[in-house]
């Protein structure tokens, strides 16, 4: 009898031991749309202010990050693309704050733009901000951008614990403000 219970405090012990690898190597699985869990071009949104981008292409991944068509991603931002003669790059004027002109190299990364089929497609992140704009990445398949001017203006007041806290700590998350006065 005593060798029945070894043996069977052994398989616990081995079950215990599954169990605990198959629970480690769930958490450790990447959680949120990818490339390899079969997502879809038209799974990838971008908004900005709130309205989403029609694009004429559907986005494309390429070395891990989303590229979207640059005409109508720079017609949403406001911006105007110019495609100077006889170079192999795109200009990008306008702005938040002043005009500003960016070239765009046509190359392989974030930096520069990507012609693919006659269609220019650019890191919707580094445009965004560098012509001055919020970024915010509300789900693994949605990027939202946002004008300045539209946003709260920045304050910092202590909480209940009278810890200082930053508007700015709460970006991108939903947040409630209760303000009361005793006046």
């Amino acid at each position: 009898m005593s060798i029945a219970v070894v043996s069977t405090r052994k398989f616990y012990t081995i079950v215990k031991f599954l169990m605990l690898v198959i629970f480690f190597f769930v958490i450790s699985t990447p959680v949120g749309f990818t490339k390899e869990d079969g997502m879809k071009k038209e799974d990838f949104q971008v908004s900005v202010d709130g309205q989403p981008v029609t694009f004429t292409m559907p986005p494309i991944s390429k070395n891990g990050a989303w590229l979207v068509p640059l005409e109508p991603f720079a017609e949403e931002l406001g911006l105007k693309v110019e495609y100077p003669e006889g170079s192999e790059m795109a200009v990008l004027c306008g702005g938040v704050e002043s005009e500003l002109c960016v070239p765009l190299q046509f190359q392989d990364n974030k930096e520069g733009a990507v012609k693919i089929d006659d269609v220019t497609y650019v890191e919707p992140t580094y445009i965004s901000k560098t012509f001055g704009f919020e970024i915010y990445k509300a789900s693994a398949n949605h990027l939202e951008v946002i004008h300045p001017a539209r946003l709260a203006p920045e304050f910092t007041l202590p909480d209940l614990q009278d810890t200082p806290r930053s508007l700015r700590d709460f970006r991108g998350k939903k947040t409630f403000l209760y303000v009361w006065g005793s006046w």
